[in-house]
């Protein structure tokens, strides 16, 4: 099983603002000595190694999971285009089963859909998984009126919208799929997938801060023993005071939720749309603090999510 992420940001696709991307040309030549700069080698090297080279990213949510000759995408945001554009290039567009499962239904989900080259390829089998009855519906409004050039029902591609069951699990494509009810309005589902003996989960859109006792335990079972959880870190532990019932948390509740779960990695998701990527790099150096004071023996690793990040499990 292979874990891709292709959007991480929340709410808004972000493009690097100006500001930012001068405030990091000034951090690297600010860092830089003469033999960093000396061959374009030495300029190579240097930018690896620097975290003022890459940006988190800012496009919406969009996860991939690919395992043998199928595709797994969690969430349709803006970072489905790139996703897309890679399947096409990789060929997997034409050959491997492809599966997209909604959290929900909000437009940082699912404006990537339109967007998605297979649903335009004649005859081309797309499946369509979520929580809701009404999926296909949710969709199509987007794609209709006066929203977008092509309507629903108008690309040549098949896609079937499927309900997925609560407190079940779903055989598919070989894996095994579980939704979690989230704390979010309009209805939001998480997600676990199984295969091969390995797992990720992926909660994102879910405010547990306002309440966390209720549904620590919960949220504690549908992860144990996972390779990689996913999960709503949209602020910071101050910030979120201001943002109560926006529905979304902080990482600091996941540490305490999920620290006798067994995970091997937490990851800080859904990024606000405002936050810099030294903000999220604070937010994750807070959360690791965090950890080492509350949680030393939980044995998981922390990290902020960005675009491109892969796990191979």
């Amino acid at each position: 099983m292979q874990v891709r992420l292709w959007g991480v940001r929340g709410s808004l696709a972000t493009p690097l603002p100006n500001a930012w991307l001068r405030d990091k040309a000034r951090a690297l030549l600010a860092e830089a000595a003469p033999a960093d700069l000396a061959t374009p080698q030495a300029i190579d090297a240097y930018l690896d190694r620097s975290p003022h080279s890459w940006t988190y990213g800012g496009n919406t949510s969009c996860v991939e999971v690919a395992f043998d000759d199928q595709v797994f995408i969690l969430d349709a945001g803006t970072g489905l285009r790139a996703l897309g554009a890679q399947l096409l290039a990789d060929k997997r567009a034409f050959t491997h089963g492809l599966h997209i499962f909604f959290t929900h239904f909000h437009w940082d989900h699912i404006c990537g859909f339109p967007f998605f080259p297979p649903i335009y390829f004649k005859d081309r089998a797309i499946q369509v998984w979520s929580g809701r009855s009404d999926a296909e519906a949710l969709l199509a409004t987007q794609m209709g009126g006066a929203h977008f050039p092509v309507k629903w029902g108008r690309f040549d591609g098949k896609v079937t919208c499927t309900q997925l069951p609560e407190g079940a699990p779903t055989a598919i494509a070989g894996a095994t799929v579980r939704i979690l009810p989230l704390i979010h309005p309009d209805k939001a589902y998480g997600y676990r997938i199984d295969q091969g003996g390995r797992s990720v989960c992926y909660l994102t859109d879910t405010e547990v801060s306002l309440h966390p006792g209720k549904v620590s335990e919960v949220y504690a079972d549908f992860v144990r023993g996972a390779d990689v959880v996913i999960v709503d870190a949209m602020y910071g532990f101050l910030e979120y005071h201001d943002k109560v019932n926006f529905g979304h948390s902080t990482i600091f509740n996941f540490i305490d939720f999920f620290r006798d779960a067994g995970i091997g990695e937490l990851v800080i998701f859904h990024h606000d749309p405002n936050a810099s990527d030294p903000k999220v790099a604070q937010l994750l150096a807070d959360a690791k603090r965090y950890q080492e004071l509350t949680a030393p023996n939980a044995g998981f690793r922390l990290s902020a999510a960005r675009e491109g990040q892969t796990w191979t499990l």
